[in-house]
């Protein structure tokens, strides 16, 4: 079989099955990880006997442990490619759970958290998180918000319809059955369903968004519906030492590091916060799972709007709602109308993050993206961690969320401001050149 590039694509990009493989493999361990993690709040904070600060501190390190594991993470992914670091990950996430589901009642809480961080997490980082995102970022250039996007939206659809059946699953048949059915789901669908990855579109012998391989930009058709198609460029692959040397790059990181601290800081909380505005433990859930559901459209309509925009500004008016969203929260207002507008300001911020790796990878190319990842939730790892503690203190101190909300949301405005002072490089480098040009001939 020839596969060299053909100069015609085909009806449907390869590169989109990659999409929608990934998206339901990483569903499944998102239902139970990153965004099934609310409702074992409660739940492990009863099992283990544990304090509301310590719990908080244990799921805060988890939902950090991407910064300390990162810079490895990334360079696994980079050095052997998604695929394998997806078969090395899920496995270690899957066995995770089962060595949970063998934990007894009133077994030290820091038993769990060993478990759950050490194997757990950091499979899921590997296999899940970074794994996953260098794949598509090795798939597509000029569709990259769109793709990732998708991505988003397609490992949210499971864990929406699934995560109040793991809460319910908890309640009916307790915290044992609930782990055990979870690495018994890992092992028998995730494992057999990583050998379908394929690792870059080069390995198949097409190009990335399937252009043709003659160094044309686009089909003629195609860039004359879209202006921006004329002046797309081959991406440029960045070495981790010269994207240091950015402006753009710590740019980025900042930005990052205040969105995903406010995002931390609340999110570990969010059913506890929902229950205190006179919800019950089940309604929240449902409510959390509302928000899931709504982000779903947002991400397409995000990464849509990415793609043709430039993606600084759709990460400033993204971080603009996520602003709203906490200053609704943390008003002494009670009642659904409050949680639903927090539901929707929030699922606009929620899914900007395909957009904030899009601009990782439009910025600075495929070779070491994962490893640049891994250096940027490596920089925020001490603020995430300790900001859903301070959170989880406040309300145990004080019994109120108010104080931290308003602090997030402040940060949350913080995060705007400096998305809008980011740029791309090769743009910053290209005008740079051309103004010296000039001078030089004179």
């Amino acid at each position: 079989m020839n596969l060299a590039p053909l100069n015609r694509r085909p009806k449907i990009f390869y590169g989109w099955w990659m999409v929608a493989l990934s998206g339901f493999i990483t569903s499944l361990n998102k239902t139970a990880v990153n965004r099934g993690f609310p409702v074992f709040i409660l739940p492990v904070e009863e099992y283990f006997g544990a304090s509301r600060a310590t719990v908080s501190f244990v799921f805060s390190l988890a939902r950090s442990e991407s910064g300390p594991s990162g810079p490895l993470a990334g360079w696994l992914v980079d050095r052997f490619g998604p695929k394998a670091a997806l078969f090395l990950g899920a496995t270690m996430s899957a066995v995770g759970f089962l060595l949970l589901g063998q934990m007894s009642r009133g077994t030290s809480i820091w038993g769990f958290a060993l478990i759950y961080i050490g194997v757990v997490t950091i499979g899921t980082n590997i296999g899940f998180s970074y794994a996953m995102s260098g794949l598509l970022n090795n798939w597509f250039y000029r569709r990259k918000a769109m793709a990732m996007s998708v991505f988003h939206a397609l490992d949210s659809i499971i864990p929406a319809l699934l995560v109040p059946v793991v809460a319910l699953a908890i309640i009916t048949w307790g915290l044992q059955f609930t782990f055990n059915v979870i690495g018994i789901i890992l092992l028998a669908t995730v494992l057999p369903l990583t050998l379908l990855i394929r690792n870059d579109p080069e390995s198949m012998g097409l190009t990335m968004d399937g252009d043709p391989a003659t160094g044309a930009n686009a089909p003629e058709g195609e860039a004359a519906q879209d202006d921006r198609l004329r002046h797309w460029v081959q991406p440029r692959d960045y070495a981790v030492r010269e994207a240091l040397r950015t402006f753009s790059f710590w740019v980025l990181v900042t930005g990052t590091a205040l969105r995903l601290v406010a995002k931390a800081a609340v999110m570990l909380h969010i059913i506890p916060i929902i229950v205190s505005k006179g919800f019950s433990q089940q309604e929240s859930a449902v409510l959390f799972s509302l928000l899931m559901v709504t982000t779903i459209p947002l991400y397409l309509i995000l990464g849509w709007l990415g793609d043709r925009f430039p993606k600084h500004w759709v990460m400033v008016a993204a971080a603009v709602a996520g602003t709203g969203s906490y200053a609704l929260l943390a008003l002494p207002w009670q009642g659904l109308g409050v949680v639903l507008g927090f539901v929707v300001l929030f699922a606009v911020a929620e899914a900007s993050a395909p957009t904030n790796w899009a601009v990782l990878g439009e910025y600075f190319g495929r070779r070491t993206f994962s490893q640049l990842r891994g250096i940027i939730m490596f920089v925020n790892f001490p603020v995430v961690l300790l900001a859903p503690v301070f959170v989880g203190r406040w309300f145990d101190d004080h019994g109120s969320y108010d104080f931290p909300l308003w602090v997030f949301t402040v940060v949350f405005a913080l995060s705007a401001l400096t998305f809008a002072i980011m740029r791309n490089p090769s743009v910053r480098a290209a005008l740079a050149d051309a103004d010296a040009e000039p001078a030089a001939r004179a």
